[in-house]
């Protein structure tokens, strides 16, 4: 088989569980196995990743400040964009306190901002004390989490697929993630109250 028709294979399978031995001259000379990475499901333990509150000097670690909680995060394609402004945000600022009669110790926003636009997006819609605002800067969280979605066009880098979840003790209990990546149905503060 021809290196060329090899490469042309690969790039098929790619995105497939899947182990192959190519022939090359006779013998079997590459073995390529490669997985299908899954959007965060019910079960999976959080990364051990910062993000950041206000400042670029406030870390906090997502797996930290999960332990021993229960805790919402729900994820925007971007702050002051509109859905993520008039009804995303909006929502679990307003449920705040449903959320708390449920149990629910924080409530955690994670856009792909930096953390000043991610404060002056929460000072805006009264979020101090209600939903904790914190940027994923450079993404770290939103791939650790396979939940990147493609807005270059529209928002000019990759950023986080709209999504919400529940997680216990830094494990995902439940996980609403949106069909389209960017849609306002299932993550919803709505929604997620309904499941709890």
């Amino acid at each position: 088989m021809a290196v060329n028709t090899s490469s042309k294979i690969l790039s098929k399978v790619i995105n497939s569980r899947v182990g192959l031995n190519f022939l090359v001259n006779g013998r079997r000379d590459i073995h390529v196995t490669s997985s299908v990475t899954m959007p965060v499901k019910i079960g999976d333990k959080l990364p051990s990743v910062d993000l950041y509150e206000n400042s670029p000097a406030s870390k906090v670690n997502i797996a930290e400040l999960t332990a021993g909680k229960k805790v919402i995060i729900f994820g925007v394609p971007g702050a002051f964009t509109p859905g993520c402004s008039k009804t995303h945000l909006p929502g679990y600022v307003s449920d705040f306190d449903k959320f708390k009669s449920k149990g629910i110790d924080e409530i955690v926003c994670v856009s792909v901002n930096d953390p000043f636009v991610m404060a002056a997006w929460g000072k805006e819609h009264n979020a101090d004390g209600k939903v904790r605002m914190l940027a994923d800067t450079n993404g770290a969280f939103t791939k650790a989490m396979d939940l990147e979605k493609d807005l270059t066009g529209p928002l000019g880098s990759v950023r986080c697929q709209r999504f919400s979840m529940l997680v216990e003790d830094g494990v995902v209990k439940n996980a609403n993630i949106e069909p389209d990546g960017t849609g306002l149905t299932c993550s919803l503060s709505n929604s997620l109250l309904s499941q709890l």
